[in-house]
Order: C-alpha cells, then structure tokens, then sequence
C-alpha cells in the first residue's frame, strides 16, 4: 500500500483539487484508492464530493469513536473517501496525532491512500505528514509558491519522507512564469506532472463535480490521468 500526502507550501495551489482528481484517476486505473482530508480545521474535500453532511468524518475515527472503516463513502470510478468534517465540535474532537496509527488500520487490499495534507505548517500538516511514506509537492509557476513548497520539502525530509516529485500546476506558459527546469533547480526535486491552466477546472470546482468526472477529456484531466499512470508505474 502507498500512502502518499499530496502537499504544498501554501493555500491557493489546487492541491485539494489535484488529490481528488487524481484519486478518481488511480480508481479508474483499477488500483483500490482511498482519498483522506487531513485538513482537520480547513475541510475541502467534504464539498468537492458533496459529502459536507456525511454522519461520520475522519474527526470520529481521529477522537477514537469509531473505525476508518465507517467513514469511508463511495465515490466516483468506486474511490473511497474519508471526509473531514465541516462542523466546529468535531474539528475541536479530533486529535490530529493518532492520524498515522489510523492509516495503520486502512482495509487490506488497498493499493493507494491519499493524504489532502493542509497548507502551511501547522499541526495537523506535520500529522500529515507524519501518516505519510511519500510526499508529491504541488506548486504553481510563482516564486512565492515556489519559495514556500520548499520549506514543505525541508519539514519532509527532516520526517524522514524523501518528495516522490513535484507538480507544477496552472501552467499557462507565459514568460513571466518559472520553468519546470528553474524549479527542479531551486527545489532538487523531478517535476513528474505538468497540469495547464484549463477553465474546465474552473467550471467543474463552481458546479461541485470533479473535472475528471465533467470534463474527461479536457486538457487538466487528461494531464492528471497521466500522472496517475506514471505513480502506478513508478514502485516505492
């Protein structure tokens, strides 16, 4: 199984946007996938799959109530998710910290778990993080995104966790933008995913439907599909 935190430096990014895409890419792939938000205080998936009224969230499982198991709703292509909760009481419930032994408990069979890591260096990001045995960074081309994933890098690999890669998404190739080449120099990590700038993306986020479900084959999905091809591929 490969527990992989999908992180960034900074909000803004797309990250949470990309870990849910490419969660429903992996499933689609065949590979038994299971996308967890991690942003205990800043909970995003919850509205991507419209799950923000689920009964139990990962804030049960993390205040020891109940299993994953039991918080795990069904989604499109058959992936699985663990939604955080939305509400004040359950976010001030749940204990970040036993976020790792509950990954220990993640059903047999599945190949893939990924972790929405939340933005910044707070506590539940090094829990995170923590949970994780591999980190693929998610910048877009700016120098200030650029500047704060690689403090994510540094606070990874002081956790042991050497980055997978980096992503580069947004993409518009304008001038004004740091090439993937000038990143991978800045950071030392391989950029394995280029994902454009696409209004489909947008479309899909303000209708609430995942853009690899909306728009399969728009320039963003595609590019995110061959991403998870590429992880597939690639053996921990």
């Amino acid at each position: 199984m490969r527990l992989i935190a999908i992180a960034s430096g900074k909000g803004g990014v797309g990250r949470t946007t990309i870990a849910a895409n490419l969660g429903i890419a992996l499933a689609e792939l065949g590979k038994s996938t299971i996308i967890v938000d991690a942003g205990l205080t800043t909970p995003d998936l919850a509205l991507l799959f419209k799950l923000e009224k689920s009964v139990y969230t990962i804030n049960d499982a993390l205040a020891g109530e109940i299993s994953i198991s039991e918080v795990l709703y069904t989604g499109p292509k058959g992936v699985k998710i663990a939604p955080a909760a939305v509400s004040l009481d359950q976010m001030r419930r749940a204990k970040p910290e036993y976020l790792a032994g509950l990954m220990r408990t993640v059903p047999e069979g599945t190949d893939f778990v990924i972790i929405d890591t939340p933005s910044g260096l707070r506590r539940e990001t090094i829990a995170a993080l923590r949970a994780s045995r591999e980190v693929l960074l998610i910048t877009i081309p700016d120098m200030v995104s650029v500047s704060d994933c690689m403090k994510t890098r540094l606070i990874s690999e002081f956790l042991g966790l050497s980055p997978i890669g980096m992503v580069l998404n947004r993409v518009r190739g304008e001038e004004f933008e740091i090439s993937a080449k000038e990143i991978e120099s800045i950071l030392n990590v391989p950029v394995i995913g280029l994902i454009p700038e696409d209004e489909d993306a947008n479309r899909a986020l303000n209708k609430g439907i995942p853009l690899i479900i909306l728009e399969p084959k728009s320039r963003a999905a595609r590019a995110i599909g061959a991403l998870a091809e590429r992880l597939v591929k690639t053996k921990k």
